[in-house]
């Protein structure tokens, strides 16, 4: 499970794409209720901690993908 001050690799990706179109890395800022805020964006972000993947220790990788609008 995430924990405050852990690194999240973040990848975004559209629907059908081959791969990520944007990458960045946040920090986790807190976690509480299944949702971790995360920091390091123009703004905070929620996500679930259920999506989050083990990339190390203190290290997480989420993907965020989406269909073409």
């Amino acid at each position: 499970m995430p924990k405050s001050n852990d690194t999240v690799h973040l990848r975004f990706t559209l629907k059908g794409e081959s791969g990520p179109f944007w990458q960045t890395n946040a920090t986790v800022a807190s976690v509480a209720n299944g949702t971790a805020l995360l920091d390091g964006l123009d703004r905070q972000i929620a996500a679930r901690i259920a999506d989050f993947r083990r990339a190390g220790e203190g290290r997480w990788t989420l993907d965020f993908v989406r269909a073409r609008p």
